[in-house]
C-alpha cells in the first residue's frame, strides 16, 4: 500500500574517496573528468536567506531525481542547527570537501554556530585511531557538529534515527570545537524517555527477543528477523513522552504474557509509567494485556490499533493517530476507541472491564457525557466508541458483547441498538446514526459497516439492511438461529450479502453463529455475525482504488508490506460465441446506469436446475463429509493451514478446528487445476446437476472463504476474445456458478491479461484476498468471488487501435431488492483502469484467472 509511511532509506555515508576534507581548504586540483558527475548543493526548508531555518542536500549532479531530496522536506529544521544531509556517490565526490567546507564556512559567517550532519558512520571512529570525521569538521571549521556512528535513517514525523548505533547510549554524538564527544542516544530529537532506555537489556528473553525501534522497543518470537527500515516496526511515531513497546504475537498467549511481562518489570521506574503496548501481529492484544496487568498488579495501557504519524494537510505537520492495519501491513482507519487501561484483577472471578484512555468521537456529539468515549446526539440517543467502532442506542452502555469485541481493519463495525420491533424507536436511532455519519473522519466513513444486533427481527434486519445502502455503508447481518430453525423458516433468513456464497481466494473472517446451508435463492443470502472478525463487506461497493492508507507524506518512513489479492472468474454469462472486432461494432458504447431492475441472464441450460450457491458457516456433517471426500489429499492441504492459522490467528474464530477444514477446503481449491477434480469446472458442473457428490466441498469451501479478508481495489478476469460476447450488454446480471478466480489490478506486480483476451474488469464489494493461502509460485495478486456472487454490466467496449476489448461489471450485493449503479465517474476510473496495460511485470497471467464464468457455456 503505497499509504502506510514513506520509505526509510538508508542515508549513503560515504568513505575514503567520497569523505570531504576535514580543513578549510582543498589542496590541488580536483582529481574528477570536469565532464562527469559532481558534488551540487540543493537547499530545502522554510527559509532561503540568513534568517530562515532551512536544510541542506549535496548530492550528485547525475542524481537530478533522488528520492532523498523529496524525503527531506519533511525534516524538522532549525534556525540554528540546520540540517546537512550528504548523498553522494564516490565517482561524483571530488569535490565533495569543496561544497561542504564552503557551507560550514557560510553557516560559520552567517553566526549559525552548529550543524546536524546526516552522513552515516560521520561520528565513527577510524580502524586506525584517527579522530571521527565530524571531530575533525567542528575543529577545522569551529562549528558544533552532530553526527551518526552508523546508518541514519527519516522516521515518521521527521526525526532521524541509527539503526544499530555502535554503543547502547550513542548513535548520534555532538562534536564541540576542541572537546570529548557527547553521547545522544539513537534518535533525534530526543524524546524523554531515550536515556533510561539505554538501560534495558537487549537480546532474548524467554521464547522472545526484545530490540529497539524508533518508537520504542519490539519484542518478538526469537528467530524472527531482525526488522529493517522499511518494515511495519519503523512506522510507529515516536512520542516524545510515552514508550511503545510493539508486541508482535507469539502462537501461545501465556508465554507471551509471561515474557512481556518480564520485560515491563525490566523497565526503569520512570519508563514503567509512560509505556503502551501496540499489536504487531495482526492478533487482539487485549488478552494477553489483562494477563500482564494480573502479572505485574499494576494498569497496564494497550492500543487499538498502531500510532502512526499523520500528515496534516492544513499546515504539513505531522499527528499521532492510531490506526489500525491489515495483516499486508495496510492501514485502513482510526480507531475510534484508540487506547484502554487494563486494571490487574481483584479476584480470579473478578475482572473490570478496561478502561477507555483514548478515544476519537465526532464534534457532532454533543457531549462528552460523564461516561468515559460516550457523546450524546441530538435527539438523545447515546454514541459510544468501542474497539469494534461504535455503538448507539438509548443508554450509554453497550452490551457486552459489543464492548468487548476486538477491532478488525477490515470493517468499522457500528451497532445499533436492538429495539425489539419498536419502529419509532429504530427510526429515531437511524434518523440520529445517520445525521453523525458525515461528522465521521473520511477514513471512518470509508470503511463502516452496519452491523444487525443480535437476536433482530427481518423487520429490523430489513431496516438496517437499506440503511446501509441509502448511506453508502456495509452491512453485517446477525447471527442466524439453529440450522433446524433455519430450515424450518418458510422464508428465506435475511442476510448479508458479503460472506453469503463465499470465495475460495479471499473470504470474510470467521463468524460466531454457525449458519446452515440453506435452499434460498442466492440474492438472499445468509451470512452470520463475527464475534471477532466482523463479516465482509455487504452492501457498500467497493472503492476503485483499493484501500486507503495514511496519507502519504515526502518524508522517508516507513513502507507497507505487501498485499496479496488473489484472482477471481468472470462473471457467468449465456455466452454466444464471440464476434470478432469489426469496423462497425468497434464505438466504444456509452456506460450508463444499469436499469431497475436489471436483466438476468441465466446460467448454461442443463437438465437439473442449478443447485443454490450454499451460504453461511459450514455443519458438522458437511465438514465431515468433506474430510472423507478429500482423504487421499488431506495431508498435503494441512500443513500449509497451519501456518496460516500461526500467522494470523483471526483466521480461527471460536472454533480453531472447523475454521482448519474449512480452509484446508480453501487451499485445495487454490491449488488445484481449473479442471481438475475439486477445481471450478467441477464444482460449477456439479451445481448445474442440483448439487451432487461435490456438495460438502463446497459448503465447507464458502464457509473458508468468510474467515478470508475482504478486498477492495479493481479485479479483472480474462475471458477469450477477440469480440466481447453478445449477450453482455448493460443491464444484464451475470452469475458465476462457482468460485471466480479474479486478478487484483492494483497490487504491485500484479500481471498483464493476455493479448486478445477481453478484460472483464469488476468493482467489487465481497472478493476475498487469498495471499495468506496463495499456492507456491502464485504472484500474490489474486483474489476470489464466492460461487452465487452476481454483477451487473455497467458498460461494454469492443477492441479498438488505442484500447483492448472490455466489460464493465459492478457486483451486486447478495440481499439487495434494488441494485444502485455506481456515479459515472466511478465507471470512468474502472474503464480507466480496464485500458492499462500494466507495465513491464515478471509475473505470468494465471490460468486460473481466464475464461468465462465457471459453469457458462
Amino acid at each position: 500500500m503505497s499509504g502506510l509511511t514513506s520509505r526509510l532509506p538508508r542515508w549513503r555515508g560515504r568513505r575514503s574517496a567520497a569523505e570531504p576534507s576535514p580543513g578549510p581548504a582543498v589542496p590541488g586540483p580536483v582529481a574528477r573528468d570536469p565532464e562527469g558527475p559532481r558534488t551540487v548543493l540543493d537547499e530545502f526548508g522554510a527559509g532561503s536567506g540568513p534568517g530562515g531555518a532551512s536544510g541542506f542536500l549535496l548530492r550528485s549532479s547525475a542524481d537530478r531525481r533522488t528520492s532523498v531530496r523529496e524525503l527531506a522536506r519533511s525534516l524538522r529544521v532549525e534556525r540554528e542547527r540546520p540540517v546537512v544531509i550528504v548523498d553522494v556517490a564516490p565517482d561524483a565526490a571530488g569535490n565533495l570537501g569543496e561544497e561542504l567546507g564552503g557551507l560550514l564556512a557560510r553557516l560559520r559567517d552567517e553566526h549559525r554556530s552548529a550543524a546536524r550532519l546526516v552522513m552515516s558512520g560521520a561520528a565513527a571512529r577510524k580502524p586506525d585511531g584517527q579522530l571521527p570525521l565530524a571531530q575533525r569538521l567542528a575543529d577545522a571549521w569551529d562549528v558544533e557538529i552532530e553526527a551518526p556512528d552508523a546508518a541514519a535513517v527519516l522516521v515518521p514525523g521527521g526525526g532521524l534515527y541509527v539503526t544499530e548505533p555502535a554503543s547502547p547510549a550513542g548513535g548520534w554524538w555532538r562534536f564541540a570545537p576542541g572537546a570529548e564527544p557527547l553521547a545522544l542516544g539513537a534518535r533525534i530529537p530526543a524524546p524523554r524517555w531515550q536515556r533510561a532506555l539505554a538501560r534495558v537489556p537487549l537480546g532474548e528473553l524467554g521464547d522472545h527477543t526484545v530490540r529497539q525501534i524508533p518508537a520504542g522497543l519490539l519484542l518478538h518470537p526469537t528467530g524472527a528477523a531482525a526488522p529493517r527500515p522499511g518494515d511495519l516496526a519503523f512506522a510507529l511515531a515516536v512520542h516524545p513522552d510515552r514508550l511503545t513497546v510493539l508486541v508482535n504475537g507469539a502462537d501461545s498467549r501465556n508465554d507471551l504474557a509471561e515474557d512481556l511481562a518480564t520485560l515491563l518489570a525490566r523497565l526503569p521506574a520512570e519508563l514503567r509509567d509512560r509505556v503502551r503496548l501496540a499489536p504487531g501481529g495482526g492478533n487482539d492484544l487485549l488478552p494477553v494485556a489483562q494477563r500482564v496487568a494480573d502479572l505485574l498488579g499494576t494498569e497496564v495501557e494497550v492500543c487499538t490499533g498502531l500510532p502512526l504519524s499523520v500528515p496534516n494537510p492544513s499546515d504539513g505537520t505531522h499527528q499521532e493517530q492510531v490506526r489500525l492495519v491489515s495483516a499486508e501491513g495496510e492501514s485502513t482507519w482510526p480507531a475510534l476507541l484508540a487506547a484502554v487501561s487494563c486494571a490487574p484483577a481483584e479476584t480470579e472471578a473478578e475482572t473490570a472491564a478496561p478502561r477507555p484512555v483514548r478515544w476519537l468521537l465526532p464534534d457532532a456529539v454533543t457531549g462528552p457525557d460523564s461516561e468515559p468515549a460516550v457523546g450524546r446526539l441530538p435527539g438523545g440517543s447515546y454514541v459510544v466508541a468501542v474497539r469494534a467502532g461504535l455503538w448507539v442506542g438509548a443508554t450509554p452502555d453497550p452490551p457486552a458483547a459489543v464492548r468487548d469485541r476486538p477491532a478488525e481493519a477490515r470493517a468499522v463495525r457500528i451497532e445499533v441498538a436492538d429495539t425489539d420491533g419498536d419502529g419509532p424507536t429504530r427510526g429515531a436511532l437511524l434518523k440520529a446514526l445517520a445525521a453523525l455519519l458525515p461528522e465521521l473522519d473520511a477514513q471512518v466513513r470509508e470503511h463502516a459497516e452496519i452491523a444487525s444486533p443480535a437476536g433482530a427481527g427481518a423487520e429490523t434486519v430489513d431496516a438496517l439492511r437499506r440503511f446501509a445502502v441509502r448511506n453508502a455503508l456495509m452491512f453485517a447481518a446477525p447471527p442466524t438461529r439453529s440450522a433446524a430453525a433455519a430450515t424450518a423458516t418458510p422464508a428465506p433468513i435475511p442476510a448479508a450479502p458479503v460472506p453469503a456464497a463465499s470465495i475460495p481466494a479471499a473470504s470474510a473472517p470467521p463468524t460466531s453463529a454457525a449458519v446452515p446451508r440453506t435452499a434460498t435463492p442466492p440474492p438472499a443470502q445468509a451470512t452470520a455475525q463475527a464475534p471477532v472478525p466482523a463479516p465482509a463487506p455487504a452492501s457498500r461497493p467497493a472503492t476503485s482504488s483499493g484501500h486507503t492508507g495514511l496519507p502519504s507524506s515526502p518524508a522517508p518512513e516507513a513502507g507497507p508490506l505487501p498485499q496479496a489479492p488473489e484472482p477471481r472468474t468472470a462473471p457467468q454469462v449465456a455466452s454466444a460465441p464471440s464476434t470478432p472486432a469489426s469496423p462497425t461494432n468497434r464505438a466504444p458504447a456509452p456506460a450508463p446506469r444499469a436499469p431497475e431492475p436489471p436483466v438476468r441472464v441465466a446460467a448454461a441450460p442443463s437438465r437439473h436446475p442449478t443447485a443454490p450457491a450454499p451460504t453461511g458457516l459450514s455443519s458438522g456433517a458437511d465438514r465431515a463429509a468433506f474430510r472423507e471426500l478429500a482423504a487421499s489429499v488431506w495431508e498435503e492441504h494441512t500443513g500449509p493451514v497451519n501456518r496460516a492459522l500461526v500467522h494470523l490467528p483471526a483466521l480461527r474464530g471460536p472454533e480453531e478446528e472447523q475454521a482448519r477444514i474449512d480452509l484446508v477446503a480453501v487451499h485445495l481449491y487454490l491449488t488445484a487445476a481449473p479442471d481438475g477434480r475439486f477445481g471450478a469446472l467441477a464444482l460449477a458442473s456439479d451445481a448445474a446437476s442440483g448439487g451432487g457428490g461435490l456438495a460438502p466441498y463446497a459448503a465447507c469451501l464458502a464457509s473458508g472463504l468468510r474467515r478470508l479478508p475482504a478486498l477492495r481495489g479493481t479485479l479483472l478476469r480474462a475471458v477469450p476474445g477477440p469480440g466481447v460476447a453478445d449477450d453482455a450488454v448493460p443491464g444484464t446480471v451475470l452469475r458465476c456458478d462457482a468460485p471466480l478466480d479474479v486478478v487484483h489490478l492494483e497490487q504491485k506486480g500484479a500481471p498483464a491479461p493476455p493479448d486478445g483476451h477481453v478484460r472483464y474488469v469488476i468493482r467489487p464489494v465481497t472478493a476475498r484476498r487469498t495471499s495468506v493461502l496463495a499456492a507456491p509460485g502464485d504472484s500474490g495478486a489474486t483474489a476470489l468471488f464466492a460461487a452465487g456472487t452476481e454483477f451487473s454490466v455497467l458498460a461494454r467496449h469492443e477492441a479498438s487501435e488505442e484500447a483492448p476489448a472490455r466489460v464493465l461489471l459492478a457486483e451486486i450485493p447478495g440481499g439487495t431488492r434494488q441494485f444502485r449503479a455506481p456515479s459515472d465517474e466511478a465507471v470512468a476510473r474502472l474503464d480507466e483502469a480496464a485500458r492499462r496495460d500494466g507495465g513491464a511485470t515478471a509475473a505470468r497471467w494465471p490460468e486460473r484467472c481466464t475464461g468465462h464464468f465457471p459453469g457458462s457455456t
